[in-house]
């Protein structure tokens, strides 16, 4: 486990970042944050910037909102604890794609970044 995971598995970290997230839960920003790191900042931002693709600026307004609204909806389900309707959502759904490569998870950088931050931080420190 590198310095950084060690980090970010603190218990107390998590706890406090956990609570401020959910003393001040904002679907709407969470949703769209979360929208932006797994849809918009990714390849359908090229499809969309080349023009030869035929992705309009109305395709892309109807496909954030869509990808946002149904992201919206999942973080409500889990930060209200509404585990049946999340379940339903999950069986229902789980199905689709099964012919899709494995789920690889990618954190976007994020690692990185936190390791810029923190060695920012302790160069200020000093």
């Amino acid at each position: 486990m590198s310095d950084i995971e060690k980090r970010l598995s603190n218990k107390k970290l998590n706890t406090h970042m956990k609570k401020m997230l959910t003393s001040n839960f904002d679907t709407d920003t969470i949703a769209k944050a979360i929208t932006h790191f797994a849809f918009r900042n990714g390849p359908i931002e090229d499809m969309h910037a080349d023009r030869d693709k035929n992705i309009t600026d109305q395709d892309m307004r109807v496909l954030n909102k869509y990808v946002h609204n149904r992201l919206a909806y999942v973080f409500e389900l889990i930060m209200q604890e509404r585990w049946a309707e999340f379940a339903l959502v999950v069986e229902s759904q789980k199905f689709y794609g099964s012919e899709w490569d494995k789920s690889e998870p990618d954190d976007g950088g994020t690692k990185e970044l936190i390791r810029w931050q923190l060695e920012a931080a302790a160069a200020k420190e000093e």
